[in-house]
């Protein structure tokens, strides 16, 4: 076998084998960086999203001068010091240390946006760096390692959290995930029974920065556990050295008691866990297994909000739909897969097994994120970024033992540079065409058209709607036909102030100002009685009124402009630019207004 490919276990007998990474493997590192951004170049200049903006420079935990917001960060929800104007933006999820980092970040961007955008496909850069040391240890090839590192890098499936500030969690979790793993295999190099107590504290502390990054950190504990069993099958390592693992597992004990009996930021529970039975969920969340992995193994449909855009999960399905028994089939193989091979191929054990450790917190999707129609499964790609780790491992493996079986070495130098080449440019190019995706309306509006339309739930409908009535309707001069889709999407969503703010702006191209305020009189300071009853049928109403409540003032106050009421104009267009509404946008909606002069004069 070439030396390419994945070597025989070792004896056990044989004792640990040492193979420190050579010097060249640090030049990969501007070469991963470099195609991230070429990669993502496009995505530069996107404008945050509303929670990336929560959790920047719309966070007065994070805008506060000096130090005084960190205190609050390591105590409170990490939305906790969102500017949402009176209703608390309140996720369950507790990541001190993804606030902190945005906290020394606005120091250096500001509200710049590009420069948010930058570190985020940065990181994901070292994140692939990180993977090619991971997979070229534990394969003994560095070569392995760095095709693993490079299809990590260009696969379409990251482009969400390479390109999403929002999504900074996913990608900072992992970094820690995967540092503490290479330090604990570095240590696991070590000959003799003592423990390296050192190196063993800087896991722990990696660990607990995961941790508190992203829940989804908490598996790291498990996987050491399963590198030591590895190193056991391969090297004949003491099984002794599982003790090693203990200053992790008792990080995540005093995790659990700062978070939940100190500071009691309880995990939320959203939308699904009200609807449905413990079964019913997760048969639901273990259909997600298939759908993330045919993402990774079958990247289809960039252009689309999420690849492989036909794969919908709807709950409460039972078995009755073929995705549930390939579901079962696929978790049935990986699992009997890890057991098995541990004999014989211990590192693709090892791989099963650690994709199916951190793939495991998603096994809990209701307490991870909702959805407006609580009878789909929210299935979103940046959740797969850590367990993704092991499959492109594992693929890089494959594709070098096919290469090691070309008898001639120059036809395999040439072949595997020409063919690792081309799938690289092809992921790139769809990974570039993918990313931003989920904020296009036509890429949202063609995905909808292609579900049937009984599988969509009512926000889904009104979405189509007005997706349909912004974007395609309007821009053809069909006024009626987008007012009528717009009023439709009301009827079937009265409890959202999305589609409040959305059927308002299309009253608005049709001049019908009056119905403009009192449609939205409603939305503008609502009271917590008021929403809470609303959360009864949409649960997320209080985060949805958050996201939108600039753009209800500004149109109040184009309303108002429009039918006379000067000072009410003046009122809410201040509040609209209090909120974070462009300027520019203000000041164009003020021009309707003759008594108005720029800039204005807003109180403090």
């Amino acid at each position: 076998m070439s030396a390419e490919a994945l070597p025989e276990p070792v004896h056990p007998s044989a004792g640990p084998v040492r193979h420190p990474p050579g010097r060249s493997v640090w030049l990969l590192l501007p070469v991963l960086l470099a195609i991230a951004l070429v990669t993502y170049r496009g995505a530069l200049d996107a404008p945050l999203g509303s929670d990336a903006r929560f959790l920047t420079y719309r966070n007065t935990f994070v805008t506060q001068p000096g130090a005084a917001g960190l205190p609050r960060m390591w105590t409170s929800d990490v939305f906790e010091g969102a500017e949402t104007h009176g209703v608390a933006y309140r996720s369950g999820y507790y990541r001190p240390v993804l606030n902190t980092l945005f906290w020394l970040e606005y120091r250096w961007a500001g509200e710049r946006d590009a420069l948010y955008n930058l570190l985020e496909i940065l990181l994901h850069g070292l994140n692939a760096f990180l993977v090619a040391l991971l997979v070229g240890r534990l394969t003994r090839d560095p070569k392995v390692g760095a095709l693993a590192g490079v299809l990590f890098v260009a696969h379409p499936v990251q482009a969400f959290a390479a390109t999403e500030p929002a999504a900074r969690a996913d990608v900072l979790f992992t970094s820690f995930y995967l540092s503490g793993l290479i330090l604990f295999d570095r240590l696991l190099d070590r000959e003799g029974a003592s423990p390296p107590w050192a190196g063993l504290a800087g896991v722990t502390v990696l660990y607990g920065l995961s941790l508190l990054s992203k829940e989804m950190g908490v598996t790291l504990p498990a996987v050491l556990v399963l590198l030591v069993l590895l190193r056991r099958s391969r090297d004949g390592s003491s099984l002794r050295r599982l003790s090693w693992t203990a200053p992790s597992w008792a990080m995540l004990l005093a995790y659990l008691l700062w978070r939940f009996a100190a500071l009691n930021v309880e995990v939320s529970v959203m939308g699904y866990g009200a609807e449905y039975g413990a079964a019913e969920l997760f048969l639901a969340a273990l259909k997600t297994l298939p759908i993330h992995l045919s993402r990774i193994l079958l990247p289809l449909g960039p252009s689309f909000p999420e690849l492989n855009p036909e794969l919908v999960n709807v709950v409460g399905e039972g078995l009755a739909g073929p995705l549930a028994w390939i579901a079962v089939t696929v978790a049935v193989l990986l699992t009997a897969g890890s057991l098995l091979l541990w004999g014989s191929r211990p590192l693709l054990g090892f791989a099963l097994a650690a994709f199916l450790v951190a793939f495991s917190p998603l096994l809990r999707v209701e307490n991870i994120g909702g959805t407006l129609d609580t009878g789909v499964i929210l299935t979103q790609e940046r959740w797969i970024y850590l367990p993704s780790v092991a499959v492109f491992g594992v693929v890089a493996v494959g594709v070098s033992q096919l290469f090691a079986r070309i008898r001639h070495p120059s036809q395999a130098r040439w072949l595997r540079a020409a063919g690792v080449g081309a799938v690289v440019a092809i992921l790139a190019w769809s990974a570039s065409v993918h990313a931003g995706k989920h904020e296009d309306p036509f890429a949202q509006l063609k995905r909808l058209y292609r579900i049937p339309e009984d599988r969509l739930g009512r926000f889904e409908q009104a979405n189509k709607l007005l997706l349909y009535a912004h974007w395609v309707a309007i821009p053809s001069g069909e006024l009626a036909d987008a007012e009528r889709r717009a009023r439709s999407a009301l009827e079937l969503v009265p409890d959202s102030p999305l589609a409040a703010r959305s059927a308002a702006e299309v009253l608005a191209r049709t001049g019908k100002w009056d119905e403009v305020k009192s449609l939205l009189e409603p939305w503008l300071n609502p009271g917590a009685a008021w929403l809470e009853e609303r959360r009864r049928t949409n649960f997320r109403v209080g985060d949805d009124w958050n996201r939108v409540n600039p753009e209800v003032m500004l149109l109040m106050g184009r309303a108002s402009g429009h039918l006379g009421d000067s000072q009410g104009a003046h009122v809410y267009l201040c509040e609209a630019l209090a909120r974070g509404i462009p300027a520019e946008r203000v000041r164009t909606a003020a021009a309707i207004t003759s008594d108005l002069s720029w800039p204005l004069p807003c109180p403090d």
